[in-house]
């Protein structure tokens, strides 16, 4: 077990990882402006379309879209607040990152954000092969053949340029995390001591604790705009391609429709489980009351007790809703009763 201080090399494992996270860190300026042109170029494709259709679905993609890239340019803004949020607390997280239990925790839960942009980009290019294939004529060269394949992979790219930023939630998030993790940590640290607990330590503990808040509340500051937005489009498109599966079945739907159900999943259960492991401290810290010897180290127990049973820790929806698994359980039981009643509205109507 590492010790509450230990004096070892600084590491930067631990920061968010990711294309948009490495470029608003070392503010490349090449990088963002290509993301921010992906986006332009797909807004300008989605306007045209809805010229040329002028119904609701075109102007939703406009709107979907167009969010995506609002999200882009508010992040790039608050690139300083991304930078106060990092380096909070950035040295002592860094110089910690030698626990094997951490490096396998962070490791574990970017396994699925590593995975997922290559699976479904797999889907999203399948598909698109697929329906060229079957549209293909006689009268067309393998050259332009191969030039509209490759357009078509271009365009699946630019399409899941979103990811980024799905990928960029996921990082901030397990950042804040590790901070939790480490609090963790420490006190399993004491548990297995076989001496009387510290009260020196024991303050630290506690300390360490506060400033996970303290990350917590930073990471809650630079997604306020970030989080409602991300989840307007991202429920109000799951919806939509649910309404298209209903209406008539087609493969597209059902990949647009895992895409989303995919990253809903992926970020919910990354910003619930900052509140998760947060309250999880209070039962550990519970376990070490039975070592407890003098009024000093109640009194130090009192204090860390009456902190974590406040159950006010995680991230918010425009500061007004606190994102915690009880939440997230009854905002899932509505959502899943309104998918299932979609069917029957659409059949009386």
């Amino acid at each position: 077990m590492s010790q509450v201080h230990p004096e070892i090399q600084s590491d930067e494992y631990h920061q968010p990882s990711g294309l948009f996270a490495k470029a608003l860190k070392t503010k490349n300026k090449t990088i963002l402006l290509v993301f921010l042109l992906s986006f332009t170029i797909g807004s300008f494709e989605r306007i045209q379309s809805f010229e040329n259709k002028r119904d609701f679905v075109s102007a939703w993609r406009i709107l979907y879209v167009i969010s995506y890239l609002t999200i882009s340019i508010n992040l790039i803004f608050k690139r300083k607040s991304f930078f106060e949020f990092v380096n909070y607390f950035d040295r002592e997280i860094g110089t910690y990152m030698s626990n094997d239990s951490i490096r396998k925790f962070i490791s574990k839960n970017r396994l699925l954000i590593s995975i997922g942009y290559p699976f479904i980009l797999t889907l999203h290019i399948a598909f698109s092969v697929s329906a060229i294939i079957q549209n293909v004529q006689p009268s067309q060269s393998n050259y332009q053949l191969a030039m509209e394949i490759f357009s078509h992979i271009v365009q699946s790219i630019i399409y899941l340029n979103r990811f980024v930023i799905i990928q960029f939630i996921v990082e901030c998030c397990l950042h804040t995390q590790i901070c939790f993790k480490m609090v963790e940590d420490q006190i399993e640290s004491l548990k297995m001591s076989d001496s009387s607990l510290d009260f020196e330590e024991m303050q630290q503990i506690r300390q360490l604790y506060d400033i996970a808040i303290g990350k917590t509340r930073k990471l809650d500051s630079l997604l306020f705009w970030v989080l409602p937005v991300y989840y307007f489009t991202c429920i109000g498109s799951f919806q939509l391609h649910l309404v298209f599966m209903i209406y008539e079945y087609k493969p597209i739907s059902l990949i647009l429709m895992v895409r989303e159900l995919f990253t809903l999943i992926l970020v919910t259960f990354h910003i619930a489980n900052i509140n998760r492991l947060a309250n999880e401290t209070f039962n550990q810290v519970y376990s070490l009351s039975y070592k407890v010897e003098s009024i000093e180290m109640q009194n130090e127990l009192r204090f860390f007790f009456t902190r974590i049973r406040r159950g006010d820790v995680g991230l918010t929806i425009l500061k007004i809703v606190l994102i915690t698994p009880g939440f997230v359980t009854s905002f899932g039981t509505l959502l899943l009763t309104i998918a299932l009643a979609i069917p029957t509205i659409f059949k009386k109507s």
